[in-house]
């Protein structure tokens, strides 16, 4: 269940991916659309790999919460960490949905003003120029490998 919008994301990649490579080879290199149709259909590309590593991340997230609920019961302070994003924000209440911590974790982001609308990360919608921090993308798609400690799947 994590991830469900970067899953959804990547699909799109591909569709985009489809319908402008479809036109690309109806057409010749001379033409200007060529490459315009070219480049958008890198974007999907590029969606498809951003979207899959934050997905593989949002996953990491996820063992790492479930983990630390396991052991210690709902608290506040596990989850604040992981509320820089909705994808984090799901990893999480997937775990508490796992760990039957689902009501106190809701009311947790509830209390902190999260609804369901807030999808950008809180650092962008801080500075739209953390984009171009590179300490930005290390943390969102490159997030370290976790294995589990208390559950073998």
């Amino acid at each position: 269940m994590v991830g469900q919008l970067l899953h959804l994301f990547a699909i799109f990649g591909f569709s985009i991916i489809w319908i402008f490579f479809e036109k690309i080879t109806e057409m010749s290199f001379s033409q200007p659309a060529f490459w315009v149709y070219m480049a958008i259909g890198i974007e999907g590309f590029l969606i498809i790999i951003f979207s899959q590593f934050d997905a593989y991340g949002r996953y990491q997230n996820y063992k790492q919460i479930k983990d630390a609920l396991y052991k210690n019961g709902f608290d506040p302070r596990l989850a604040r960490p992981f509320c820089r994003s909705k994808c984090q924000r799901e990893a999480v209440l997937t775990a508490a949905r796992d760990l039957d911590y689902l009501i106190e974790t809701k009311a947790y982001f509830y209390k902190e003003g999260y609804r369901f609308y807030h999808i950008l990360p809180d650092e962008f919608m801080q500075n739209p120029f953390v984009l171009f921090h590179s300490m930005f993308w290390k943390r969102i798609l490159f997030t370290k490998h976790y294995k589990l400690q208390n559950f073998y799947w």
